[in-house]
């Protein structure tokens, strides 16, 4: 009866097995995606044109444009080295310098100069301002510019600061309308935090400074980014790769993102942190980096995308030991450029 039983048990046994193979056979496994990776050229930060067929960026001390195809020979537009740069028309650049400046007598202060770059290498300086110094006195009260502004509807500008008792006032000057009108343009909300570029409480503030209404109250963040659709907020916890929250506009946490600061080994440390365009022109994932470092030197740097919910973690650049940075999308969302700060390459990876 036991040999009966038995036999009885292993053939069950067996039919399981069978059963459970096949069921496991007809199942997809589940990948990484495996991303086209196009070789653009080499250079510094890479800027998607408003068409979304080249890239600026910087290589040798010239402004370069490229076929985002990797088709093509660059084109070397202008020799500068601009503080800040990027397209304000798909035949124009808005460009920004900081210029170490000597007055007699007044010690090294700084020209702020604005200009536009045309595909052709034309330039128009749009402002030029200087900051010397001084000494106390002379410097309680100032006025200087800032670098430009890309508002979401095309506008181009920036703020012009005036430092006053008690605070500052900004007014923002345009250099390029965009669809909006010049009195809705204004309106437009960014995201800001007191204290930049400390940790701050975050702050919802029109454009035109007439709207200002502080939302995290008691909670500090670091870079707060509004995503394109104006629903939510992308902000880093604190300053040193501490965890990254999705929020809502009353400051409430949505999504903890789980990418901590953490000891990986003796005297190394991995976290996740957040700087320029992270979010998708459809407002439904995310770019951030993941980095190693000891706390002075930088061993490796991934990029990762992410769903707004905190799934679909997939590596967009993730070679080991290369410092991969400076990710952008392109305007339909279908492609990512970013750079390899290891070998100086910028490159285009085609999502779609």
């Amino acid at each position: 009866m036991r040999s009966k039983n038995l036999i009885i048990g292993l053939v069950c046994l067996f039919v399981l097995v069978v059963v459970f193979s096949l069921t496991t056979k007809s199942q997809k496994q589940v990948e990484a995606p495996k991303f086209e990776t196009i070789v653009i050229g080499t250079g510094g930060t890479p800027k998607w044109s408003l068409d979304g067929t080249r890239l600026a960026f910087m290589s040798g001390g010239w402004l370069c444009v490229a076929k985002a195809d990797g088709s093509g020979e660059i084109q070397k537009i202008i020799q500068l080295r601009p503080w800040t740069f990027d397209w304000m028309s798909d035949s124009a650049f808005v460009v920004s310098d900081k210029i170490p400046w000597n007055p007699p007598g007044k010690g090294l202060g700084h020209k702020f100069i604005i200009e536009t770059v045309d595909l052709k290498g034309q330039v128009q300086i749009i402002r030029e301002d200087s900051l010397a110094p001084g000494n106390e006195a002379e410097r309680q009260y100032v006025s200087y510019i800032g670098a430009p502004v890309i508002l979401k509807d095309g506008t181009v500008g920036y703020y012009e600061i005036h430092e006053k008792p008690g605070g500052e006032t900004r007014i923002f000057k345009t250099i390029k309308q965009g669809k909006l009108k010049p009195d809705s343009g204004l309106k437009q909300i960014r995201v800001t935090t007191e204290g930049y570029p400390a940790a701050g409480e975050i702050c919802l503030e029109s454009v035109d400074g007439a709207v200002r209404k502080k939302i995290t109250p008691g909670k500090k963040y670091l870079f707060p980014i509004l995503s394109p659709d104006n629903t939510k907020i992308l902000a880093q916890v604190s300053s040193y790769y501490a965890g990254l929250v999705i929020l809502n506009l009353k400051g409430e946490v949505l999504v903890d993102l789980d990418v901590d600061a953490r000891e990986i080994s003796p005297g190394l440390t991995a976290g996740g942190y957040i700087l320029g365009d992270t979010w998708s022109p459809d407002s439904k994932k995310i770019l951030y980096y993941w980095t190693v470092d000891d706390g002075h030197v930088t061993y490796d740097n991934d990029i990762y995308m992410v769903n707004v919910d905190g799934t679909g973690k997939v590596p967009i650049a993730a070679i080991p030991n290369d410092i991969e940075k400076d990710a952008f999308w392109s305007p339909d969302g279908r492609k990512i450029a970013y750079r390899s700060e290891t070998s100086g390459k910028i490159f285009v990876v085609k999502l779609k």
